[in-house]
């Protein structure tokens, strides 16, 4: 398996640029209208978070949405074989004034993320241009995509902490004044997560990004992926640090009101680009618990 896939790889990396965004186009409409790939979830999921669009509009929205896939999945395969100054090359970089400014404080750097974008090629560029970075990732079902994953990342210097157990090496990178990126727009389970809103609706998201900013004080930042209309250039805007904001009640509602703020400025950053957001993904699986009778 491993083999088919560095061949896959392989062979992606020798098709001219042209050639592969036609080629991802043609990938992201196979997707969406014949292969039909998650497109019930896509359609109920945009029309959750776009209530008040008409039917055209969110049907205009849902075929973005798989050629921004198709596109992503490409330059994906490709990524393994880019060198360094060709990656960097396709990024612009908005804001990095912002992680300087934080990382000069000597307490290491949080990074508030969501999959935008190409997210992959944003973070392998923030990776070579800070020296190396690492990102806290929940855990990849079956060895062939944690090996398909991996090839990607560990190309350009990223490298990864797992979700479960890696508090020790996240303290760690911290201390030595390391970026570490968080991603949270994923779904989490009742015990891994708290529920705020997300699009107007519940849903679950991971805490511990608050919980690292309030008990180290370690300044937080956002950034945005996006890529440009014709899919040329990749972008990564760096916004302004998210200072700690007490909620004025317990240490939960303080967790809860923080991840809420990560969460709306991760919402705002979607809306800017809604066709570069993976509308696939189950955001809203996991339902808050019924109050008792």
């Amino acid at each position: 398996m491993r083999a088919a896939i560095a061949l896959i790889f392989w062979l992606c990396g020798l098709w001219p640029a042209g050639v592969a965004r036609r080629l991802g186009v043609a990938l992201g409409w196979g997707l969406g209208r014949l292969l039909r790939f998650r497109r019930r979830d896509v359609e109920q999921h945009v029309a959750l978070a776009f209530p008040d669009h008409s039917p055209g509009e969110r049907r205009q929205l849902v075929h973005a949405i798989y050629r921004h896939f198709g596109l992503l999945a490409v330059e994906m395969l490709r990524m393994p074989r880019l060198p360094p100054d060709r990656l960097l090359s396709l990024l612009v970089f908005h804001g990095w004034e912002h992680a300087e400014q934080a990382l000069a404080r000597g307490r290491g750097l949080l990074v508030l993320a969501g999959h935008t974008g190409n997210w992959e090629m944003g973070l392998a560029g923030c990776a070579l241009r800070a020296g190396g970075t690492k990102a806290v990732v929940k855990e990849i079902k079956g060895k062939a995509g944690q090996y398909a994953i991996d090839r990607i990342r560990g190309r350009h210097g990223v490298k990864t902490i797992p979700r479960r157990g890696g508090i020790r090496e996240i303290l760690s990178s911290l201390r030595a004044n390391q970026p570490v990126g968080f991603v949270l727009d994923q779904n989490m389970t009742v015990e891994d997560g708290v529920f705020v809103e997300f699009f107007g609706h519940p849903a679950c998201t991971m805490s511990g990004l608050a919980v690292l900013a309030r008990r180290r004080e370690t300044p937080v930042i956002p950034v945005a992926f996006y890529r440009d209309d014709d899919g040329r250039r990749h972008h990564v805007e760096l916004l302004p640090e998210i200072a700690w904001e007490p909620s004025g009640g317990s240490a939960e509602d303080d967790l809860r009101h923080n991840t809420q703020r990560y969460t709306r400025i991760l919402e705002a950053i979607i809306r800017r680009h809604p066709e570069q957001w993976i509308w696939m993904h189950r955001r809203w699986r996991t339902k808050p618990p019924a109050p008792p009778p």
